[in-house]
């Protein structure tokens, strides 16, 4: 069985890292997933790093909710980035053909660089 499904949230400057440990299925993982993400934007949140290096498994209704929450955060003018997807999570975006929707970093420093330009 999977580990329980957590999510924790910190800022790096302007960044919001939401990091997601777990199994990422549809059911109350996504809906917790959905409102930390929407709550982060209407508090101002433009750019995003979600850290998928602890999501031991993702189904359908994950991907469908990462979708959904790129488009959410992209349509208010913000970013989302992905940041170590664990085995996993990068095999379903793969199998998704997601991996080039996403930007995709191994490297925390590396995707703060990235998320660290101007953000309307």
């Amino acid at each position: 069985m999977s580990a329980e499904f957590r999510i924790a949230q910190r800022m790096a400057g302007h960044v919001t890292i939401v990091s997601v440990s777990g199994a990422l299925l549809y059911d109350g993982a996504t809906r917790q997933l959905r409102e930390t993400i929407t709550g982060a934007v209407a508090a101002g949140a433009r750019a995003i790093l979600l850290d998928l290096e602890q999501v031991t498994f993702l189904d359908s209704g994950g991907v469908g909710l990462l979708v959904a929450m790129f488009r959410h955060v992209t349509r208010r003018g913000g970013q989302l980035k992905l940041l170590r997807p664990s085995p996993a999570v990068r095999r379903v975006l793969g199998i998704s053909h997601l991996t080039g929707v996403f930007d995709i970093f191994d490297d925390e420093a590396d995707a703060l660089l990235n998320l660290s330009g101007p953000v309307v």
